[in-house]
């Protein structure tokens, strides 16, 4: 007995100090995916989806999918890119690590557009902007389980992190319609000034959901726990693309001009801006680093994505690509997402080997006895399908 108990303790703390190390020499490295519709210019039957090195802006590799290609969404288990191309009436199944395109879901007849992945349990909301539905997938079987109507042209989607609501947004109406994500029912449908309401992004403790009202210059404020629409924030120029800083301190948002366009990072505390940085003319859809110091955007009129550094309240303009990568043709991106791998170096880990409780005196420190050489390729986290309660 006591010698399976010292074992027991001999392998809970070598787990304890593996995960640690691992966690302590884990760096991030990041990918972009883009959406390249192709609305612009001689606007073939085709698009593509672009994957940019998220360190130096690289172009890596591009992989053709349906005509007018607009958002993208990360699917974990198994790890996949789900592209919605409204004029093809289907969505693009991606494998991202190889780049090459797995399935096509046909959809006919429902122009998918917007698309989310539910944090709750992992199902994929895709909006049917012809038919006024949002249709709910299965990310293994890729097939489409329910669809709740919702009325209306919904063309993007947004979820609380706790992914008990969603937040479909119609900017023809405009309109919010206000979903049960755990029941699948519409709650209420929320209207708004003007005819031109963009994206939508929630606040890291759920509480809210800000959305960008381009044609009356305003940021939108949903209160989430009972959807009320309170006061908006005045802002200087047609809003579009919009984003939040992890910490929820921090609204990052680009302003739609012809020329000399521009991106702000806003205070929320106070409302103000705290910095500006400039980007050609159509700052289409802005995502956030996980750790909050780097943004990237798409240009949208410009064909390219832009990324900033941010360092406490300064925006700081960091490099672009350009997204023309076929001959005579205008990229016109949309959508994006960052995937984020945590690269774990070779390198030596210290193994550490508990005493004998009987030699072991009051306060006396672990003893390191060895170092062990090993190697780590990329760690990937997949989460688990959940099923909704009854």
């Amino acid at each position: 007995m006591k010698i399976r108990s010292h074992w027991s303790l001999w392998v809970l703390l070598l787990s304890g100090i593996l995960a640690l190390s691992l966690i302590q020499n884990a760096t991030a490295y990041s990918y972009v995916y883009v959406v390249n519709s192709y609305v612009h210019g001689s606007n073939p039957d085709w698009s593509t989806v672009a994957k940019i090195d998220g360190e130096d802006l690289s172009l890596i590799e591009t992989v053709e999918v349906g005509d007018n290609a607009h958002s993208i969404a990360m699917v974990q288990s198994p790890n996949r890119l789900w592209v919605t191309c409204p004029d093809s009436d289907h969505i693009a199944v991606i494998n991202p690590s190889t780049m090459e395109l797995i399935d096509n879901i046909e959809i006919e007849g429902k122009q998918p557009t917007g698309i989310a992945v539910s944090p709750y349990d992992s199902r994929v909301y895709v909006t049917f902007s012809e038919t006024g539905e949002v249709g709910i997938f299965h990310p293994q079987e890729m097939e489409l389980i329910s669809s709740i109507h919702v009325g209306g042209n919904p063309s993007s989607i947004t979820f609380t992190p706790s992914g008990a609501k969603a937040y479909a947004v119609d900017y023809q109406e405009p309109a919010v319609y206000v979903i049960d994500a755990v029941r699948n029912a519409l709650i209420t449908t929320l209207n708004f000034p003007g005819h031109a309401i963009q994206d939508a992004i929630a606040s890291p403790d759920g509480s809210t959901i800000y959305l960008a009202n381009m044609d009356q210059n305003k940021i939108e404020v949903i209160r989430t726990r009972d959807d009320f629409i309170l006061a908006p924030m005045e802002t200087s120029l047609h809003p579009r693309g919009i984003a939040i800083s992890p910490d929820g301190q921090y609204l990052f948002l680009g302003h739609y001009t012809a020329t000399d366009a521009y991106v702000d990072m806003i205070r929320l505390s106070d409302g103000q801006v705290v910095s500006t940085a400039s980007i050609p003319s159509n700052p289409r859809c802005i995502k956030v680093s996980s750790d909050g110091q780097r943004i990237f955007v798409t240009e949208h009129n410009e064909d390219a994505l832009y990324l900033y550094d941010v360092s406490g309240e300064t925006l700081s303009p960091a490099g672009h690509v350009d997204l023309n990568s076929v001959s005579g043709q205008q990229a016109s991106p949309v959508g994006l997402v960052i995937q984020e791998v945590a690269l774990i170096p070779s390198g030596k880990m210290i193994i550490q080997r508990p005493p004998r409780p009987q030699d072991l005196l009051p306060n006396e420190p672990i003893r390191l006895i060895d170092t062990l050489p090993i190697k780590f390729e990329r760690y990937k986290y997949t989460m688990p399908l959940k099923t909704p309660p009854t």
